[in-house]
């Protein structure tokens, strides 16, 4: 798949866009809404909020006759998020077609909506001790475990609970249809893995890369019996069996186990903390977790190979990851891999705030939940677009700058840079994020997903003034 960032500006059908027709066109090709003028719509929308996509809706529609066929799309019943996203998938499939194993990464994440707290159609998602209304967005999404790349969105569940009624129970909002009830907090884990599971081709195998929500036994043995791999970071200090027959806890046992190495890793920077490099102390070992409980006593133990990775020289929150996979740990470079895909669950963090900053998604002022479910998933699918310069731009492979640039944009970009000739795709990444503040400095971190979209919308408005002067 060939994302077309394109720089054309032109109407179609109503619509004023910075043309990225093409990449929203192969992304919503499949559609099937039982009328065709809805799947051309979808398309065009997604066109104009793709080219805009910080931009208020009237104003990526650049007309009141487009906003308006807009705003009926959302409110047509015919429409679903599910159906939406089921198109996105199956240009995903072609993504996904010469790839050998994909990671399957997880997150929840909330949406609340400060400037439109009256929208119809929201849960509680603070505590008894806290007012704060909006939802729960649980999203799978694909990795390339090599570039760190996102392939694209596999499963989103919008999730929404009622304090007063019983703080533990959560339902699926499902598009339009009923609500679902969730059986327990890790059922959204399973149902994402099931929809990944179901649209993955047979040749490609899926790798699990999950954080601590996903610490269920039930899930280990699911996966495990399904020929899936899993990376999942542990949270319980669980019962098991060692090698050696004897029982123990796995956190207290884990601090025991042989070193077999160190590394040194960069920590982002998140919320208050900030950002560093961290030399971590390898262990790896092998053993049996044993059933809940809660689980029939026939069930039988699920055997899992452990690496803890612990931060030697101690701050003031230093990282501990227990790590539980399936996959191989006898030599150090098949350990360091593990830690590899376990830190690319981070990106799925990036595509959050790509979805909150770069989208607005929360500033979106739809009256009802319903028209917003609609909306989110497509800038779900933008929200992917907003990143995927970004990690071109750290991605150390090869990639020719007409794979995501058009003519007019690599023209604008020499014009800007005449150095950037003949070079690669990453340096013409480089050179956008540049021209939104990046300094591109020795000592400098690869850019960011913020400073990368603002360097782009700047060239897409050059690229408008050429052509506008061209004509």
């Amino acid at each position: 798949m060939v994302l077309d960032f394109s720089g054309d500006v032109g109407l179609v059908g109503g619509f004023c866009y910075a043309d990225v027709s093409q990449y929203m066109k192969d992304e919503f090709q499949f559609t099937d809404f039982g009328d065709k003028r809805l799947d051309d719509r979808l398309q065009r929308i997604g066109v104009a909020l793709g080219g805009a996509p910080s931009e208020s809706i009237p104003r990526a529609c650049g007309d009141w006759a487009s906003t308006k066929a807009t705003y009926r799309f959302f409110d047509n019943e015919n429409v679903t998020p599910e159906e939406i996203l089921s198109s996105h998938k199956e240009e995903m499939k072609s993504r996904l077609k010469w790839v050998k194993k994909v990671l399957v990464v997880s997150d929840t994440t909330y949406l609340t909506f400060p400037s439109h707290p009256s929208k119809e159609g929201l849960g509680d998602i603070g505590n008894s001790k806290t007012d704060v209304e909006g939802v729960l967005v649980h999203s799978t999404i694909g990795v390339h475990p090599e570039t760190r790349r996102m392939i694209g969105v596999m499963d989103q569940q919008v999730l929404v609970q009622d304090q007063e009624q019983d703080p533990t129970e959560t339902c699926d909002t499902n598009g339009k249809d009923e609500s679902i009830q969730l059986e327990s907090e890790q059922d959204k884990w399973i149902r994402g893995d099931k929809e990944a599971i179901k649209m993955l081709p047979e040749e490609t195998r899926p790798i699990f890369v999950h954080d601590r929500g996903a610490d269920d036994f039930s899930l280990f043995k699911k996966l495990k019996e399904e020929g899936s791999g899993f990376v999942i970071r542990a949270s319980q200090n669980r019962c098991i069996k060692t090698p050696s027959g004897q029982g123990n806890y796995l956190l207290d046992w884990s601090k025991n186990l042989p070193e077999i190495g160190q590394t040194e890793i960069h920590i982002q920077q998140q919320g208050n903390r900030k950002g560093r490099d961290a030399t971590l102390s390898i262990q790896t070992g092998t053993c049996e977790l044993l059933p809940p409980e809660k689980v029939p006593q026939d069930t039988s133990p699920c055997q899992v190979n452990v690496v803890r990775a612990e931060e030697i020289e101690k701050e003031e929150d230093p990282l501990l990851w227990v790590l539980l996979t399936t996959e191989p740990v006898e030599d150090f470079e098949d350990v360091l891999e593990v830690i590899e895909h376990y830190r690319k669950r981070w990106v799925i963090e990036d595509w959050h705030r790509a979805l909150k900053t770069g989208c607005r998604i929360e500033e979106r002022q739809l009256e009802k939940w319903e028209r917003m479910e609609v909306l989110l998933s497509i800038y779900s699918v933008i929200a992917w677009k907003v990143l995927e310069i970004r990690e071109i731009a750290r991605t150390e492979g090869e990639i020719a700058p007409e794979e995501f640039l058009t003519e007019t944009q690599i023209a604008v970009l020499e014009g800007k840079f005449p150095d950037l000739k003949g070079k690669g795709g990453k340096e013409y990444a480089v050179a956008i994020a540049k021209v939104g503040g990046y300094l591109d400095r020795s000592s400098d971190p690869p850019p960011g997903w913020i400073v990368t979209w603002r360097g782009f919308k700047k060239v897409l408005t050059w690229v408008e003034g050429y052509e506008i002067l061209s004509t």
